[in-house]
């Protein structure tokens, strides 16, 4: 399988007023919203918001999200093509999670799902 692109995610500080930015001002549907992780449907493409503290992150550049059959491999072929893995391989209860940057700077993060619960993130 190819890498699957899942959503467009911005880091903000406070999740449920970006869902409310969002879906009030532009009319977009809201398909989840918690205190640290809301999405909202851009027509078809998912608009994501992570919940931070961290100012360096707040107003940075969009993450672009894959879904990936093989966390380890796909790190393997982006570094050997330029990428930098940015700090560790997180495995929360959803699946393996890793923020790597391309050779331009851009944030890309990649989740292989769990098994159970596939869908979260």
């Amino acid at each position: 399988m190819t890498a699957q692109f899942k959503y467009v995610m911005l880091m903000v500080k406070d999740v449920p007023a970006a869902v409310k930015f969002f879906s009030e001002g532009l009319g977009l549907p809201v398909k989840i919203s918690s205190p640290g992780w809301g999405e909202v449907d851009a027509n078809g493409t998912t608009i994501a918001f992570h919940g931070t503290e961290s100012d360096a992150e707040v107003g940075s550049s969009p993450i672009l999200s894959f879904n990936v059959d093989d966390i380890h491999t796909v790190i393997g072929n982006l570094e050997n093509l330029g990428a930098k893995l940015e700090g560790n391989i997180r495995e929360p209860s959803f699946g393996k999670v890793a923020a790597m940057r391309t050779p331009d700077g851009h944030l890309l993060s990649l989740l292989q799902p769990s098994a159970v619960g596939a869908a979260v993130h």
